[in-house]
């Protein structure tokens, strides 16, 4: 890779999101050009916004204009460096939204999401969505032996709610290091084999984390938990993206440490 070419990670939001990415970066991608900037607006209301293009939903749209267009209009995400970059220089997009189930946007587009991931499924080319269950927050959600289910619309705001119950540990960010990450993100690859195998474990290999994509995920949520139950399992896409960007090595790395749990 030479100086010019950067890693696009797009954000919903302008704060944790960019401190989780932030630590990511340092731990697994330190020789990376990796550069993180908010669009501040969740999913529903990107879509909203993207869908009033002509060309949406063609081949004809060039997202990375759009995007730049849509972050140059709001003050909160209009950032100079951000604008300077040309497409030419940026390898590949990666984005990061919240499913925020309880938004009053979700009924009015119901495609949202599955619209979204078929038009972000590609780094090199418009980009890879990942969306976090159901918010940013789940990385600290505490989750052990087993899946972690939740109401879409509890009472209590997610945010607050997985306050009160995480490890306040995990609110130090910059204090983790690679391998609180690690053990961090490891129950949600085992929550995720859950949704297509119903065993709270690692797949067996890498080639069948191979076979579970970021739609597929939603679809399982959908059909599972989002529908039937009004609820959705407590997911953090941010080890999905570590481990389908760096691939065998890491997931060999998570089978170490889950095999040493597993013998003591």
């Amino acid at each position: 890779m030479n100086d010019t070419e950067v890693i696009l990670l797009i954000t919903e939001g302008e704060r944790l999101d960019i401190r989780i990415l932030n630590q990511v970066k340092k731990s697994f991608l330190p020789e990376k050009s990796v550069k993180i900037f908010p669009i501040c607006l969740n999913i529903y209301n990107l879509y909203k916004k993207m869908s009033q293009y002509d060309d949406f939903g063609t081949e004809f749209i060039d997202i990375f204009v759009v995007i730049k267009e849509i972050i140059q209009e709001q003050n909160s995400s209009n950032n100079t460096e951000f604008l300077a970059l040309k497409r030419s220089q940026i390898s590949e997009i990666f984005l990061f939204f919240d499913f925020d189930g309880h938004d009053t946007l979700v009924s009015q587009y119901p495609n949202c999401i599955n619209e979204m991931f078929e038009l972000f499924s590609d780094e090199t080319e418009n980009g890879k969505l990942y969306i976090n269950y159901p918010m940013v927050e789940s990385y600290k959600h505490p989750v052990k032996n087993q899946i972690e289910i939740i109401d879409i619309f509890n009472k209590t705001h997610y945010k607050t709610f997985v306050a009160s119950i995480c490890d306040k540990r995990l609110e130090q960010i910059s204090k983790m290091d690679k391998n609180a990450w690690l053990d961090l993100f490891l129950p949600h690859l085992k929550s995720s084999n859950h949704l297509f195998f119903h065993k709270f474990e690692l797949p067996k290999n890498y080639v069948e984390t191979q076979e579970i994509s970021q739609l597929a995920i939603y679809e399982k949520q959908k059909q599972q938990h989002i529908d039937p139950n009004k609820q959705v399992m407590v997911l953090s896409s941010f080890s999905w993206f570590l481990l389908e960007y760096l691939g065998e090595p890491l997931f060999l790395e998570w089978q170490n440490i889950d095999n040493q749990g597993l013998s003591q």
